[in-house]
């Protein structure tokens, strides 16, 4: 029975992390809406699938329920209160809340 669990090998996760990273900085570095959703919507996909996440936040991020870019000033809003940054989406009002222990 040990052969019917195999877990994904650490190559593969690596590789998927890497190309999050790339995705990310196409998302960063795009003024083409279209696209940073494209990338968004792929993020998410590679996440889902191979386990891999965004190591550092850099000051964009993907709504999970409308699967796109939320690019601040662009399509969504950013509150900070005190110990708390708060991300509203523009497009369905998904809100995001990172709480005290968030570190940038």
């Amino acid at each position: 029975m040990s052969g019917r669990f195999r877990r994904r090998s650490n190559l593969k996760k690596a590789l998927a992390t890497e190309a999050i990273n790339d995705l990310h900085h196409v998302m960063k570095e795009s003024n083409d809406q279209s696209l940073s959703d494209a990338s968004a919507r792929l993020i998410l996909r590679i996440g889902k699938k191979y386990g891999a996440r965004m190591k550092n936040y850099t000051g964009i991020a993907v709504c999970r329920s409308c699967k796109l870019a939320m690019v601040p000033g662009r399509n969504s809003t950013v509150r900070i209160r005190s110990k708390s940054i708060k991300y509203t989406c523009g497009v369905c009002g998904r809100t995001k809340t990172m709480g005290p222990s968030f570190r940038g």
